[in-house]
């Protein structure tokens, strides 16, 4: 699986790139998808707010960009992941750091593989999803 991770953030670390890539494989099987090539790049916020106004036209911090290059099942794609927006979620939200990382990874590859989150019925969805695959990742450690 051609998962390549990428660290422009050191002040944080994000789950292992072996136990990411064996599960990212796993997940994607579940979805009917294969991989292509994924990138997944840790930022900060500053990078973070760059993409989100060049790309998107949001002038705000965000966790999570996702960018598909796919059409159809095998994936290919960037995955940007804010570890400052990550560790302030994780305290917001009492949990770990590396449980929402893992939530966030999950969330930007169910977005390469096609799901929105722009209506609260699809919010529900991926957040089912995302739940879903935690509990996954966790069961197959133990």
């Amino acid at each position: 699986m051609p998962v390549l991770i990428h660290y422009n953030n050191q002040k944080f670390t994000p789950p292992s790139e072996e136990d990411l890539i064996n599960f990212l494989s796993e997940l994607l099987e579940n979805e009917e998808h294969f991989s292509g090539e994924i990138n997944i790049i840790y930022v900060g916020n500053d990078e973070i707010l760059e993409l989100n106004k060049k790309y998107l036209n949001h002038n705000y911090f965000t966790d999570v960009l996702a960018f598909r290059y796919n059409e159809g099942t095998t994936v290919d794609g960037d995955i940007f992941i804010n570890l400052d927006k990550v560790y302030e979620h994780s305290r917001e939200y009492s949990t770990t750091f590396y449980d929402e990382c893992l939530r966030v990874v999950i969330h930007g590859i169910l977005h390469l593989t096609g799901y929105t989150d722009t209506t609260a019925a699809a919010r529900n969805r991926m957040h089912e999803l995302e739940n879903h695959y935690l509990s996954e990742f966790y069961s197959k450690k133990e």
